[in-house]
């Protein structure tokens, strides 16, 4: 047989190399889009949830102020002493709060203790800047508050229009009705506030974002790479077999091809040729032809059993029988070989629900291969037994053995371990294939345990029926 070549070379194969390449690709760009996306989703509930965060802390802030101031409005548009001591640096359209009058009054003001510390409280209060204006009733802006105090920005009329100061800050703006302590409309309050809170926060989660994104994409590619791999993995098992198989077929059927044309063409070529030549040649021939037809048959076999449409015909059978049957029909093969055939059968009749001619060729298989290796004066021994429900065939030899190394391809098509002894016997490598084939369709399994020069021991189980139930039925085959 010919050597499997190995995963590494089959993956080096253009054709399979390039499938796993698109199919990585296609994999790794759905993937991206899927994380793209979600990435974007999880962006947006971010902002949203931000967002409402802050227009519910201006909203708290709002209310704050309000506390502070209507206990001391009494007029409506009209604010009261008692409000500049409760809202330092308040500042009044009235006054030029920008004249060195008022920003002395605001100085003297804001000696007071009680001053300092309501203006420390009121910027306690909030972790951003706010610019505040007040509006009459009439729409009439009446006043202007900054947190922390500096009036210069909010005073200045290019700031309302675009929610912006002169540092590049953009705020956002809401009004909020305002009452006097005596529950009439004072009028309202248009409080802007900073997004820079917002604005850094969203940066880093942006960052954040397309960081995981990379990494995200990387480690996609990689495991869409790998996965591919694990995905055409049958896929390039299929193949190698196929690949295997049409080299070990072609190569099987080149030597009695071969042998036939040159018997052929000698006979043509010659001009003198004997009754006896004749003979040996046409011997030849047949011998040659009982090959490539028994060679056509296991191959014929192997491929309706893979298609499940052949061991159709189960009935039950007697494995006792059937083992004595088949120990009549090699007796004489192994009288000629000088090999002693020993039978260990249970007492008990066991029966097994099985096609009988296929099950006794499995069987067949296992002695006729533990005849043609196991030298002269050894012992073959067909035990029958039964184990946790199954029914036990062993066919045990003192033959060459098996290597451990060739054991796990035993079972393959054209596999030989020992080629040059193989084909001196005649056999076609499809023997062991047939007979795991056959094991497998009776839902059974087949093991070998082997020593080199010591011998093997080839063991099938199968499950066992009970002779009382009278079962007969046609149960499909199972071929893995």
């Amino acid at each position: 047989m010919q050597n499997k070549p190995s995963q590494n070379q089959l993956l080096q194969n253009k054709s399979f190399y390039l499938s796993r390449r698109r199919l990585a690709a296609w994999h790794t760009v759905i993937m991206t889009l899927i994380v793209v996306f979600s990435g974007l989703v999880v962006h947006r509930l971010v902002v949203r949830a931000r967002w409402l965060n802050l227009v519910g802390n201006m909203a708290d802030f709002a209310r704050d102020v309000e506390n502070l101031m209507e206990p001391t409005l009494k007029q409506a548009g009209a604010f009261e002493p008692a409000t500049y001591q409760q809202l330092p640096g308040l500042c009044s359209t009235s006054v030029n709060c920008l004249s060195d009058i008022a920003l002395l009054n605001q100085s003297q003001l804001l000696e007071s203790e009680a001053a300092l510390s309501k203006a420390d409280m009121l910027s306690r209060l909030t972790e951003e800047p706010y610019c505040i204006r007040f509006w009459t009733n009439s729409r009439q802006v009446v006043g202007y508050l900054s947190v922390p105090i500096d009036n210069s920005v909010c005073q200045e009329p290019n700031f309302w229009k675009t929610q912006r100061d002169s540092q590049g800050r953009y705020y956002h703006d809401s009004f909020f009705p305002l009452q006097t302590r005596y529950g009439v409309q004072w009028g309202s309050m248009q409080m802007a506030g900073s997004l820079s809170s917002l604005d850094r926060y969203l940066m880093r989660i942006e960052i954040a974002l397309v960081v995981i994104t990379l990494l995200a994409i990387g480690l996609i590619g990689f495991a869409s790479w790998w996965l591919a791999g694990l995905a055409m993995r049958p896929v390039q098992h299929s193949y190698q077999q196929m690949e295997q198989f049409t080299a070990d077929a072609a190569h099987e059927l080149r030597t009695p091809l071969a042998a036939l044309q040159a018997i052929v063409q000698t006979a043509l070529r010659s001009d003198q040729l004997t009754l006896e030549d004749s003979k040996e040649a046409l011997q030849i021939l047949s011998r040659q032809s009982y090959r490539l037809t028994k060679l056509v048959q296991d191959l014929l076999m192997l491929t309706q059993m893979e298609q499940q449409g052949y061991l159709t015909a189960f009935e039950l059978c007697s494995l006792n029988e059937m083992i004595t049957d088949l120990v009549d029909e090699f007796e004489a093969l192994a009288i000629a070989a000088e090999i002693t055939l020993v039978t260990e059968i249970d007492s008990s009749t066991i029966h097994v629900l099985a096609n009988a001619e296929q099950l006794y060729r499995a069987v067949a298989n296992l002695l006729s291969n533990a005849i043609h290796y196991t030298p002269a004066k050894g012992q073959i021994t067909i035990q029958l037994t039964t184990e946790q429900s199954q029914a036990v065939i062993r066919v045990k030899d003192t033959g060459i053995g098996i290597p451990a190394a060739a054991q796990p391809y035993i079972f393959d098509r054209f596999y030989r371990a020992d080629q040059e002894r193989s084909r001196h016997k005649g056999g076609t490598g499809l023997g062991l294939a047939i007979t795991r084939s056959i094991v497998q369709a009776h839902k059974g399994t087949i093991r070998v345990e082997s020593k080199l020069n010591q011998g093997s021991v080839f063991t099938i189980s199968l499950p066992f029926s009970d002779i009382k139930s009278g079962i007969k039925s046609d149960m499909k085959p199972d071929i893995k």
